[in-house]
């Protein structure tokens, strides 16, 4: 499937309006944010033990507790870790090692992801999703890793228009410090995605 039938210039639209009403003061996660990829940005080499502390945190974010860690393929998360780290793009077949190791949730890794390479690894969830497919996020869509490939591909192309500048200006400006393009890109979603119906994040 597409990931979304908008355009570029609907999508910036409509993320330009959610930015100018962005209010960092009712946003109470931000504060552990620059905390989160700082842990990482100090790590020179990422060890097992950084990867269980990291998911830990990243579950404080989640509306689900951590259930599992299935560290069997402990060997292949330091080495694809690392290799994120260093600014290689994962495959789909590494987010299914790194997906069945925290929780089988892609949304989790996804955000792992992010707080170890935020400059090209976004994070994922039921209302990025939303946003930009307008439907509702069943399990078999959130968690296709070909999906997750195609999101990232998206903000890639969205960051190459001139019209990002402005977008990305304006929400740096709201949020009141620097995040990368990815994550402004997302925050919007994030905000653009909310459910009328108040549904469960995933």
């Amino acid at each position: 499937m597409s990931i979304t039938l908008k355009n570029n210039e609907k999508i910036f639209n409509e993320i330009i309006d959610i930015a100018n009403n962005f209010d960092k003061d009712n946003e109470n996660y931000l504060l552990a944010y620059s905390y989160f990829l700082n842990f990482f940005k100090k790590i020179d080499t990422i060890e097992l033990d950084h990867i269980v502390i990291g998911i830990s945190f990243t579950y404080s974010w989640m509306p689900t507790i951590l259930k599992e860690i299935d560290l069997k393929n402990a060997d292949d998360l330091v080495v694809i870790f690392n290799r994120i780290k260093k600014g290689n793009i994962i495959t789909a077949k590494e987010l299914l090692i790194l997906k069945d190791s925290f929780n089988s949730s892609l949304v989790g890794t996804s955000k792992l992801l992010h707080f170890i390479n935020p400059e090209q690894y976004a994070i994922w969830d039921s209302r990025v999703f939303r946003f930009l497919s307008r439907k509702e996020p069943h399990n078999y869509r959130l968690q296709d890793p070909k999906i997750y490939l195609q999101y990232l591909d998206l903000l890639e192309n969205l960051k190459a228009e001139d019209t990002f500048a402005k977008f990305y200006k304006l929400m740096v400006d709201k949020v009141g410090y620097k995040i990368s393009g990815y994550r402004a890109l997302e925050l919007a979603f994030f905000k653009g995605g909310e459910s009328k119906k108040s549904a469960k994040l995933i």
